[in-house]
């Protein structure tokens, strides 16, 4: 056991946790141990003697009773949620103008928002991100993958107000130099420039920081292939083969980005493009890809590249087709779920998690239509709709094997030596959406509902009202005012 010294926090109670096989871990009456530096040092069952011991330290007041949290026999601690794919500057517009086509929307409200925040990146942006990055903690958010700003100073105050707010963030600066207003582009040189200051400004920023601590990396972020040069894509390309940064994108995102790619490549997909270019790697996160192959499937999972999955903005622009997440995760590609703030409306993942599952049912419902590949992409056969657990793991362990923090971080899960990412449901406040009814049976038998049911309901449910704190790396970031 930990000395009382190096001992962050104790906390008893069920603790929740998605297993790589995408299955549901539930562990009632456990006692964690956090240590100074963020990370779970004991996690067992309160009668083992090491969770007596540790116990035995706040009891005794070795370990003071603000660094104890009782989570209650009507909560639980679980890990944080990673959004894979969000635009912070969008937030200006959450929940406008979606039932613009997709090409139309960019340049009616995104461009317009990104460029009035590169104008004032130290008002406008800096308000806006603080905002934002209150809410995504508010909703269990602990890690984003973020695309911000054409500016390097717009996105240096973005990386800033996630570090402040003690919240992961692997942040882009967006590269594009075609195909967007004349007023808010770049030329090729311009942007390869400011992708490489970017990238030296954030590691200049953490530098000074403990490891541990050094919670936002910059990633290498051309928007998608219509609003890139072949010459600018090629130059990213060699920056993140130099610095070894992290690649993000959006690709084959709806049949008219499809079909604009084609056009402009000679018949050649963005898909092929990308990897010709070398962009898409074990380093790699591309959203949406709702109109992939089978063929481009088994190209990610070659190459390792991940998938931000993005239901709720998806039904609004790639409504004709969605991602084929069933046929992926047999082809053994990496998958997350991305909020897509501004495309999506909901900050936090609770309800992409629930739009993958009807998504998905509706998909095994149209299965003759909708496979991708003929007989057997899923498992054996099995059916193309997820489960609610599969949906938990895709908000969590999910999105941290895609954005790479499952290993350099162990992020995603609450096990022995994985980072204290993590937030507290607790089902019991006023103003909890979700009930429930012990039943007696005929012969007088109660039926207690059981711990899981409680957490279906919660998931089907619950809302912020139910989340008491959120931890990442062991720092509380987050706490429900009463």
């Amino acid at each position: 056991m930990l000395a009382a010294e190096d001992v962050a926090w104790v906390l008893r109670g069920t603790v929740l946790s998605s297993r790589p096989d995408r299955t549901l871990s539930i562990l009632e009456d456990q006692v964690i141990v956090v240590d100074s530096r963020g990370f779970i040092a004991h996690l067992e069952s309160a009668a083992s003697a090491g969770s007596k011991a540790a116990l035995e330290l706040v009891e005794t007041g070795k370990v003071g009773e603000d660094k104890f949290v009782d989570l209650g026999d009507q909560g639980w601690l679980l890990p944080g949620f990673v959004d894979t794919h969000i635009h912070a500057p969008q937030y200006c517009n959450a929940g406008m103008a979606l039932d613009k086509p997709l090409m139309e929307w960019l340049h009616a409200y995104t461009f317009k928002a990104e460029s009035r925040i590169d104008r004032d990146p130290h008002g406008l942006g800096a308000r806006v991100y603080e905002r934002l990055v209150q809410r995504m903690l508010e909703n269990g958010t602990t890690a984003a993958s973020v695309f911000g700003t054409l500016s390097v100073e717009a996105n240096l105050v973005l990386a800033k107000a996630f570090l402040d707010a003690g919240l992961r963030g692997q942040i882009g600066k967006v590269a594009m130099d075609q195909h967007s207003l004349p007023t808010y582009v770049e030329t090729t040189s311009s942007s390869l420039s400011s992708t490489r200051s970017f990238i030296s400004s954030v590691r200049s920023l953490v530098a000074p920081l403990a490891p541990e601590h050094q919670l936002v990396e910059p990633v290498v972020t051309p928007r998608f292939v219509p609003t890139c040069s072949l010459e600018l894509l090629r130059g990213l390309a060699g920056i993140a083969r130099e610095t070894g940064a992290r690649v993000q994108s959006h690709m084959c995102e709806s049949e008219g980005m499809v079909n604009v790619c084609r056009d402009m490549l000679g018949g050649k997909s963005d898909v092929e493009v990308l990897d010709e270019l070398g962009l898409l790697s074990s380093r790699s996160l591309m959203a949406h890809c709702t109109q992939s192959t089978a063929a481009d499937l088994a190209l990610l999972a070659r190459n390792g590249t991940a998938v931000a999955s993005c239901p709720l903005s998806n039904v609004y622009f790639s409504a004709e087709r969605q991602f084929p997440l069933r046929e992926a995760w047999h082809a053994g590609v990496k998958c997350g779920l991305g909020s897509d703030i501004s495309g999506g409306y909901r900050v936090g993942l609770d309800e992409n998690m629930r739009w993958a599952v009807g998504v998905s049912r509706l998909r095994e419902g149209q299965r003759g239509a909708v496979r991708v590949g003929g007989e057997g992409e899923g498992e054996g056969g099995s059916s193309l709709a997820i489960t609610w657990q599969e949906s938990l793991f895709l908000a969590t362990l999910g999105g941290a094997q895609a954005l790479g923090l499952d290993t350099d971080r162990r992020v995603g899960t609450l096990e022995v030596g994985a980072a204290f990412d993590a937030q507290w449901i607790a089902l019991n406040g006023k103003r909890s959406r979700v009930e429930w009814f012990d039943l007696e049976d005929e012969d007088g038998t109660v039926r207690k509902v059981t711990t899981e049911e409680k957490v279906e309901k919660w998931w089907s449910n619950g809302s912020e009202a139910d989340r008491r704190a959120v931890w990442v790396q062991g720092r509380r970031v987050y706490r429900q005012q009463s």
